[in-house]
């Protein structure tokens, strides 16, 4: 009875009263079992409050010599949800197949999890890294349907006059290799000397984070960004992003959901898994597909008509990953191959030159290690025991890298809960569980 008053004395305290259903917040480590999973779906601690606005914005930017679109998508509340007087605004780093959409819509065609929030009062900034975006789509909203999934390369910028065809890339199979959440059957490199081969091989991890830093600066302008209690979400592949996004637009802390770590975790956990070949792999200017056996590797518990169903939404998605591999598996081959040829171009513009070759080899390397900054952020990873990407394990074995670096980390599981949140269902529980931590006070430093 005490820790429910006590509850409502925080919800209150956060300028929202709700009443607390009979499920408490798990410590770290800690399993949210199937009955407490019935409790938060039986319950309605965090009802609907608000409507809101979408809008979807163009940022256009250079990087190494190439020209970019970073686009970003907003939902913004009606009736903001406050947390000590400021906005809760909730950043997210969208996964390797997907697109900033797949935060507003499921693969069942039913709202996802950024308009959940909003409807919460919750701002959402959903980023899409750059190249990921059709900006050939009729409908305004960069699906990838009307484009065969066998020849989706990237549209880095939307100055480009039309998508890019079979003639402008080379195709590399893998007979018998079954997809997996770190690799694939099919790859495809873009013919070299082309245009699309030079904004390949410039769309390093660097320039995703200069294309994320400026969307966040241009929602969140000088004041504005002091009245948002910023929170980011990296789903999946997003958070090898976000964690060193931090550098650039620090946030009060990491609120995740089936997230990927920095490369330097990864490629430590891979060590640890008795694989010491992943710095060698080749993904320099590589485009990894994310077809039907992917998507299938995701959702091996559902039935086979449900599957060719979603399959039908997903393909809205870019399934594809082109430049992410690199930074976020630590191939430093790969990042050492980036870097010389960038170096070895005559369209490299001057002023990276006069920066000198050890800062443009830096630059391929810093996204890969955690910054400074998260010395100051806490840091709350949740998944599911059955997600089939991270496993219980896999999570630890980042966090073991990770947790030195940040103030503050965290581990929460839910029993039975796979890698996306697919269903309302799931939406819902892992929406409470977010909610319920910021009204707890988890993140804020005192």
């Amino acid at each position: 009875m005490l820790r429910r008053i006590l509850l409502l004395s925080v919800l209150s305290m956060s300028g929202q009263v709700y009443a607390a259903s009979d499920w408490q917040l798990p410590t770290d480590k800690g399993l949210v079992d199937s009955k407490e999973v019935a409790a938060i779906l039986g319950a309605n601690d965090y009802p609907e409050t608000s409507g809101y606005r979408k809008k979807t914005e163009y940022i256009d930017f250079d990087a190494y010599g190439q020209q970019y679109t970073q686009v970003v998508v907003t939902l913004t509340p009606d009736k903001p949800r406050l947390h000590n007087g400021r906005k809760i605004t909730v950043v997210g780093g969208e996964p390797g197949s997907e697109y900033a959409m797949d935060f507003l819509q499921t693969p069942e065609g039913k709202e996802g999890p950024a308009v959940w929030l909003a409807k919460r009062g919750v701002t959402f900034i959903a980023l899409t890294r750059v190249g990921r975006w059709n900006f050939f789509d009729k409908t305004g909203n960069g699906s990838w349907k009307d484009i065969p999934i066998d020849i989706r390369m990237p549209i880095f910028n939307r100055a480009q006059k039309a998508p890019w065809t079979a003639d402008d890339f080379v195709v590399k199979t893998t007979t018998g290799k079954e997809a997996t959440s770190g690799d694939s059957s099919t790859y495809r490199f873009p013919k070299e000397g082309s245009l699309l081969y030079k904004q390949m091989l410039a769309a390093t991890g660097q320039t995703f984070l200069i294309g994320y830093s400026k969307a966040l600066e241009h929602v969140l302008p000088g004041e504005e960004r002091n009245k948002a209690y910023l929170l980011y979400w990296g789903m999946s592949t997003g958070g090898a992003f976000l964690y060193p996004l931090a550098k650039y637009v620090k946030p009060d802390g990491y609120l995740n959901w089936g997230t990927s770590t920095t490369g330097l975790a990864y490629v430590y956990r891979k060590a640890t898994q008795g694989d010491f070949k992943t710095p060698y792999a080749e993904t320099a200017v590589r485009l990894r597909e994310r077809g039907f056996d992917d998507f299938e590797f995701y959702t091996k518990n559902i039935d086979e008509k449900t599957k060719l169903s979603w399959w039908q939404g997903a393909l809205n998605d870019p399934r594809f990953k082109s430049g992410e591999d690199a930074t976020m598996q630590f191939n430093s081959g790969a990042l050492n191959d980036t870097a010389l040829r960038l170096w070895m171009a005559d369209w490299l513009p001057q002023a990276d030159r006069q920066r000198g070759f050890a800062a443009l080899m830096r630059d391929m390397f810093e996204p890969s290690y955690p910054p400074a900054a998260l010395k100051d952020i806490a840091v709350l990873e949740m998944n599911g025991t059955n997600d089939e990407a991270m496993s219980p394990k896999i999570v630890d074995a980042h966090r073991s890298i990770m947790e030195p670096y940040t103030r503050k980390f965290k581990v929460v599981r839910v029993q039975d809960f796979h890698h996306y949140l697919f269903t309302q269902d799931a939406i819902k529980v892992v929406g409470n569980l977010w909610l319920r931590h910021i009204d707890s006070n988890y993140f804020d430093a005192n």
